[in-house]
């Protein structure tokens, strides 16, 4: 049931992206295209050894497991919901959202373009069956999840958390500076599209409870 959820989420995004995914996919293959070439550089500059380097790539590691993530843009929203902070609980559901949709657009990359790890292969363009680097995981939801709270709270700085995982994992050799760079445009692209369409799914606390309501609009 929930493969099919996401097949149904994947397939019906072409509906419902409008003229700024155009753009962020756009400008976005493009940056993806001309970080190609630095890949194997870029691998080479974080093999320097650092323990502040190694600690911030802890904690960058940390903001993009979806262990953590998903409990806690849970809690932030049902914290809103019990305050009466009715905002932020429905943030908190679009960023919810921009996880689950940007997650399995990731997913299903990973499964077709089956590019080996920095870790396992000595070049960027090396391939095999089941091998899933690229986009980044948790570069994609980490963008995914600030991008919404920082479009709809005008907080540009939260975007240094998906920057400080996407160093994380190039530090610990888990991927390439092009599977970052495609992470945070996959993130980015699906924030904009939930903010834009403010949210797809509506929770309405009622008096005996909530109401849960899916709006899959065109347009």
């Amino acid at each position: 049931m929930k493969g099919v959820f996401l097949s149904l989420l994947i397939l019906s995004l072409p509906l419902r992206a409008g003229l700024s995914e155009g753009k962020t996919l756009l400008f976005g293959t493009l940056a993806v295209v001309l970080s190609l070439p630095l890949d194997s550089q870029v691998r080479t500059w974080m093999d320097g050894g650092s323990s502040l380097a190694d600690h911030l790539a802890e904690v960058g590691n940390a903001f993009g497991e979806g262990k953590y993530l998903a409990p806690g843009v849970a809690v932030v929203g049902l914290g809103g919901l019990a305050l009466g902070k009715k905002r932020l609980a429905k943030v908190s559901l679009e960023a919810g959202e921009a996880f689950l949709i940007s997650g399995a657009v990731t997913n299903l990359l990973k499964t077709v373009t089956m590019r080996k790890r920095p870790s396992e292969a000595s070049s960027p363009f090396e391939f095999q069956w089941g091998s899933r680097s690229f986009p980044s995981g948790h570069v994609t939801v980490a963008t995914a999840v600030c991008s919404v709270f920082a479009k709809e709270y005008g907080l540009k700085v939260l975007y240094i958390i998906p920057v400080l995982t996407a160093f994380a994992r190039m530090r610990k050799n888990a991927h390439w500076l092009s599977d970052t760079v495609a992470g945070a445009v996959v993130g980015y692209g699906a924030a904009s599209l939930v903010v834009r369409k403010g949210g797809f799914i509506a929770v309405i606390p009622t008096g005996d409870g909530l109401t849960i309501s899916f709006a899959f609009t065109g347009g």
